[in-house]
């Protein structure tokens, strides 16, 4: 959610003029975030979100996450909804960029969290996960197993620069799970980003998810291990109360299969690659400006290392 195409009042007017959501007041751009554009608009109605998405949301899956927000809303995870406009169309273009509209989520994401929170989280992901198990559209994890041996190979050298005497873990790391990556966990829809910004509370309770453009079809414990490693560390130490906090929630409505539980480490650690290394790519390859700051790679690359030491299978589900 960061400002990278700057519109005019003029632009939004004439996105306006398209829709029935009363006249406009205000607008802003949000500067949070890294993947979309997103201005929040405030009309005689009531106040709106227009997403303009970026390069890194692959446009042919839109109507895969406009199905997961519809269906997940309407299952009872709050989350904004796009709204249609007069011709009945849910995307538009905007400086030929696709664009929607969607409704607006009260509440706001939090900078400090409890173990109830996690545990929160945790029972709402499961909800997620099973309020999306018989969508009919489909998409796959464009940064799953091969993005990372792709993301390892452009950044061999580079490595090291980034993350001082990084390289040897990694490769050791990338090898291992390239070997032992697991095939036949229980799949469905994730939302594969679940990190605080993208969790909404309101009076202690959570309001809503936000950001489902990694959204695909995936093993549901990874989905778990990614949230997992976003809510249970904090100043790069391990919350072990965090971690029980938010399995307990999520066993509250859906039961890990043994399976699931056996590959919790391997899966911890293939997430930790992910933001890891997509990180550094944007550390290498992306804009720091007014709006965006570059992510901290070094923040996953200290998360794996504590996973390749400790198995929380072994010492948590025994």
């Amino acid at each position: 959610m960061a400002v990278y195409t700057k519109l005019s009042e003029a632009n939004i007017n004439k996105i306006l003029e398209d829709y029935q959501l009363g006249e406009l007041i205000k607008f802003a751009g949000i500067k949070e975030g890294i993947e979309n554009t997103n201005y929040l608009l405030e009309t005689i109605n009531n106040n709106f979100i227009i997403t303009i998405f970026e390069k890194r949301v692959d446009t042919k899956y839109i109507p895969f996450y406009f199905e997961v927000m519809t269906n997940s809303h309407s299952k009872g995870i709050d989350c904004p909804v796009p709204i249609k406009d007069k011709n009945g169309e849910l995307v538009k273009k905007i400086k030929n960029k696709k664009m929607a509209v969607f409704g607006f989520l009260e509440g706001n994401s939090k900078k400090k969290w409890n173990k109830s929170d996690c545990f929160m989280v945790g029972q709402k992901l499961a909800q997620f996960h099973l309020a999306n198990i018989n969508n009919k559209l489909k998409a796959k994890n464009n940064f799953s197993l091969n993005f990372w041996n792709k993301i390892y190979s452009n950044c061999f050298n580079k490595f090291n620069n980034v993350i001082p005497n990084s390289l040897e873990t990694i490769s050791d790391e990338i090898n291992f799970i390239s070997s032992n990556w697991p095939k036949n966990l229980p799949k469905g829809v994730i939302h594969a980003d679940l990190f605080p910004d993208n969790v909404f509370f309101k009076k202690k309770k959570i309001s809503g998810f936000l950001d489902f453009y990694f959204s695909c079809v995936d093993f549901l414990s990874y989905d778990l291990a990614i949230t997992v490693n976003a809510w249970c560390f904090h100043n790069y130490k391990f919350k072990d109360d965090f971690f029980m906090s938010l399995i307990s929630g999520y066993q509250s409505v859906r039961k890990l299969e043994t399976a699931e539980v056996n590959n919790i480490n391997i899966l911890l650690r293939g997430a930790s690659l992910r933001f890891l290394f997509t990180r550094v790519y944007d550390y290498l390859i992306g804009h720091e400006g007014k709006f965006l700051k570059k992510k901290d790679p070094s923040e996953f690359f200290n998360i794996l290392k504590f996973h390749t030491k400790v198995d929380l299978a072994k010492q948590y589900f025994d």
